[in-house]
């Protein structure tokens, strides 16, 4: 049975959302500029390969868990910020988790789940975040859901006799300053370093699978699949792709 613990402070995507922004916005413009069959230089060639992508279908991926204890997280940065975090060992093994796949109860609780969480953020301009994960009888349950602020918030205390087996938090609301479409990396280290998954929602209505034993992301249904921000902006999205490696998302955040 899983202890109270302190809680887990999920710091500010600020930083991170905005310059992901800017790179959406500038990998549109490549996009406009090769349709139209100009030259671009800058190194583009650098940049990780972009896909667009729609409304999509659940994705199988591996299970993973949630150790006991509580674990202080620091921000991530991108090719510049701090060491490498290595993927989860042993996922849904440790004290007080569960295994976690995004199919059948557990996708359809955290699609019922997010879909509340949504519109909670839409109303208050905030992000929201906890945790799902089963009781006793192997049944879904939720923690607490907090209500953060525009770009961060505090996971809550994990209730006795839950077993954990994601976090899962919002992107907030629609802004041109943040690139809420994307995880970020932060995103995939806090979870790593706690040892679970975890299930992120967009302001575009996309939810996406935080998979830390592969240290990437995947896009479980696309735009539109949960409740969008009224005044969300699709244009503004830039090219999104189906799935990242850890190593994409830095290398974007690195511009």
């Amino acid at each position: 049975m899983a202890v109270n613990r302190r809680s887990t402070f999920r710091s500010s995507d600020r930083v991170r959302r905005f310059v992901l922004a800017r790179g959406a916005a500038f990998l549109t413009l490549l996009a406009a500029l090769a349709a139209c069959d100009m030259p671009v230089s800058g190194g583009a060639g650098q940049r990780p390969r972009i896909i667009a992508t729609g409304v999509g279908t659940a994705i199988a991926v591996p299970a993973q868990g949630r150790p006991q204890g509580a674990v202080a997280i620091s921000p991530q940065g991108g090719a510049g910020g701090s060491a490498a975090i290595p993927a989860a060992a042993n996922p849904g093994t440790r004290p007080g988790t569960a295994p976690s796949s995004p199919t059948g109860d557990e996708l359809a609780f955290v699609t019922q789940t997010l879909t509340q969480m949504q519109l909670r953020s839409y109303s208050t301009g905030s992000e929201t975040c906890g945790y799902v994960g089963r009781d006793a009888a192997g049944q879904m349950m939720a923690s607490v859901i907090n209500t953060g602020q525009e770009a961060s918030c505090y996971l809550p205390r994990i209730p006795n006799g839950m077993r954990v087996v994601a976090s899962i938090h919002t992107h907030g609301t629609y802004s041109p300053a943040y690139a809420s479409e994307f995880p970020t990396v932060q995103d995939m280290t806090t979870d790593a370093r706690d040892g679970i998954n975890g299930y992120i929602s967009t302001p575009g209505g996309r939810l996406w699978y935080v998979d830390t034993a592969t240290m990437s992301v995947r896009q479980l249904c696309g735009r539109g699949c949960l409740p969008q921000d009224p005044h969300y902006r699709p244009q503004d999205d830039g090219p999104v792709q189906a799935a990242y490696t850890i190593a994409e998302l830095r290398a974007w955040e690195a511009y």
